[in-house]
């Protein structure tokens, strides 16, 4: 259900009383950046604080907003000066423009105005995209002197309402605000849906006068932030309010917000047409997968096919962000972006006779979630689905290497949205358990008396596991991958040697990696003693301390197992002084344990760890220090060998 929500009417006479008020609160602002008047309840922690930031939505109609934006922020000190730099982006269908700042000085005294001659006005480049529309405007007064304000200004016209601005507070860690405001005015005939996160921090209130509303949301006295390790992202701890109207604009396409079905149905109407494939690519299409014996060998084939006759390049122009690029396109240029290459993939399994399905995805670990309450289009990705009895095939079409079925942390665990024939279905993403996520290695190694080892070593990785090693065998650049691993492991002077990797591509991908190494100076030599730290290769190294004070609860990211056997000669004429005691630990976030065995002038090291996905309660975060600690405790252990 989407919330349209109702406005309370006052009269002309407090409408402009109200308003009056507002504007000239800003008005006192800007003429009082004095940094005595900061409270001192907000600056503790802080490098920066917002003196004002307000931001005003006017929704003329579907197809234009204007946005003004006003904020005024002192520096505090150095760590600050990054809040002091002006940046906005624009495009073909959303303009910027009356761009000013102001420099104060800690007084409030006015010591420069910004020159429009002196504004950066650049592409933006994100180092994957062939060609982009967006470019982006920036200015710094590289001032220096603290503490200092800066006060901006700019205004944003939008040719369409598919997305609208939202509005997010807190810009960051810290950074403390005493005044933040996000107004939102609208014709009375149209409807504005709204979601707000962490609403108990904001204050809200709604007017409606002369066929016009709108809504305000106010935070005012927020000290500065704490980012805590583990904490949920930010959609689950900051404040932010996103805006839709349920009937849109893009371009020359119409389309409708007021369900996940009607907006699937407008993703439909933006992609019609464009999976017409070649008549030379149908031809193909057949001669690879009508032979074949299943469905399963069928999406493998074509899925292969995608991935050797096409490669990922990003183009967005216009309405190009969200259109995919025709399959003539994608096949006479052996390129496209997510959106292009998911569609292509779809009209190739179709001329094999094969029902899949584009789903648009907020991909990364910092992933807006799908709200099944508030329909939106704050996508960033796309991908191909493809049902096959009670389990889905998932296609990650922008990658030339990564195994058919397997869905990496790009975008794992997470709700998407299946666009079918009758518009849009919320799905979910495959999960991982620790038994597909593992790391099994062994170790055979040698150790002089001088304290230098070789040692032969033999990993299998599986399903996500194998993230790192598989992007590097897929770089296929013998100094890249020899330069990883002479720097991958944190040991005295090293070198790698004779490394091989090779990957079995499934639903659940394997990579064995082998390698035999020489480390000078593993173990530090004593006099008679030699001090070895046998667990080699698989250390934990996070010592957490303790926090009385944590507010956010615990998230950990990965379901996981790992196994360590470490067989270690030592050199004759030594024995054992010392050998750590076993150790092992159950708890809500893993279980752990070690073991030092000595036999036949042999160390042997058994180490077992998994890993649990979920989210704990801040109160049990004393427990997982412990837990961590007695890990990094048992995994820096000591093996003391004496000369006989």
């Amino acid at each position: 259900m989407l919330y349209f929500f109702k406005v309370c009417k006052i009269n002309s006479m407090k409408l402009i009383l109200l308003f009056s008020l507002f504007f000239l609160c800003i008005q006192n602002n800007a003429q009082s950046l004095d940094v005595h008047l900061i409270p001192d309840s907000i600056t503790a922690n802080a490098n920066a604080v917002v003196r004002y930031d307000n931001t005003i939505v006017t929704i003329d109609n579907e197809s234009k907003v204007v946005v003004h934006h006003n904020y005024a922020i002192t520096v505090l000190n150095q760590k600050g000066n990054d809040y002091a730099v002006y940046l906005n982006t624009y495009d073909q269908m959303n303009m910027l423009r009356d761009i000013s700042g102001t420099l104060f000085d800690a007084s409030g005294k006015k010591l420069k105005s910004m020159k429009k001659k002196d504004i950066d006005d650049v592409p933006v480049n994100d180092n994957m995209s062939l060609v982009l529309d967006d470019r982006r405007k920036s200015y710094d007064f590289f001032y220096r002197s603290y503490p200092y304000t800066v006060v901006y200004n700019d205004e944003e016209i939008h040719t369409q309402t598919f997305q609208l601005p939202n509005w997010q507070p807190l810009a960051g860690s810290n950074i403390s605000v005493e005044q933040s405001s996000f107004s939102v005015t609208f014709p009375s005939e149209l409807y504005v849906n709204y979601k707000v996160l962490q609403k108990e921090m904001l204050h809200f209130d709604s007017v409606i006068v002369n066929n016009t509303k709108t809504y305000t949301w106010l935070l005012n006295f927020k000290k500065a932030i704490h980012r805590e390790l583990f904490q949920p992202n930010v959609f689950q701890t900051d404040p932010f309010v996103f805006i839709t109207l349920p009937v849109f604009q893009l371009q020359n396409y119409t389309g409708s917000m007021q369900s996940w079905q009607s907006f699937g149905k407008f993703i439909n109407q933006l992609n019609a047409g464009h999976d017409m494939l070649p008549d030379n690519i149908k031809q193909q299409v057949h001669l690879l997968t009508d032979h074949l014996q299943n469905q399963q060998q069928k999406i493998v084939t074509l899925y292969q096919y995608l991935q050797k006759n096409t490669r990922y390049i990003n183009i967005a122009l216009g309405i190009g962000g969200w259109q995919p690029f025709d399959c003539k396109y994608v096949s006479d240029n052996k390129y496209g972006d997510c959106k292009a290459l998911s569609n292509f993939m779809v009209a190739l399994l179709k001329e094999a006779g094969i029902k899949a399905y584009y789903v648009l995805i907020s991909a990364t670990d910092r992933h807006l979630p799908i709200w099944k309450d508030f329909p939106c289009g704050y996508f960033n990705h796309a991908t191909v689905c493809v049902p096959d009895g009670q389990d889905s095939i998932w296609l990650e079409c922008t990658s030339s290497s990564v195994a058919p079925g397997f869905a990496s942390h790009f975008t794992d665990d997470r709700d998407a949205l299946l666009i079918t024939d009758s518009g849009g279905i919320v799905v979910h993403t495959p999960t991982y358990s620790m038994h597909d996520n593992q790391q099994n290695r062994v170790v055979h190694a040698t150790i002089d008396e001088r304290g230098n080892m070789q040692a032969q070593v033999h990993t299998l990785y599986t399903g996500q596991a194998i993230d790192d090693v598989h992007e590097l065998l897929n770089v296929g650049i013998p100094e890249k991958i020899q330069q990883y691993y002479n720097q991958n492991f944190n040991l005295p002077t090293y070198n790698v040697q004779h490394i091989q990797l090779e990957e079995q591509k499934s639903i659940i991908p394997v990579v064995k990696e082998s390698f035999e190494i020489i480390v000078n100076g593993f173990a530090a030599v004593m006099g008679k003693r030699l001090f070895i730290k046998p667990d080699i290769f698989n250390k934990w190294e996070l010592k957490l301390l303790p926090d009385e004070t944590r507010k956010y609860p615990i998230v950990l990211k990965e379901n996981f197992l790992h196994t360590d056997s470490v067989f270690i000669t030592i050199p004759t004429g030594y024995e054992i002084e010392s050998l750590p005691k076993p150790q092992s630990i159950h708890t809500i976030f893993g279980d752990y344990a070690i073991q030092f065995i000595y036999n036949n002038n042999e160390i042997e090291v058994i180490r077992y760890q998994t890993g649990i996905k979920q989210q704990f309660p801040a109160t049990d975060y004393e427990k997982l220090v412990d837990f961590y600690n007695v890990m990094y405790l048992n995994d820096h252990a000591q093996v003391v060998l004496k000369k006989i």
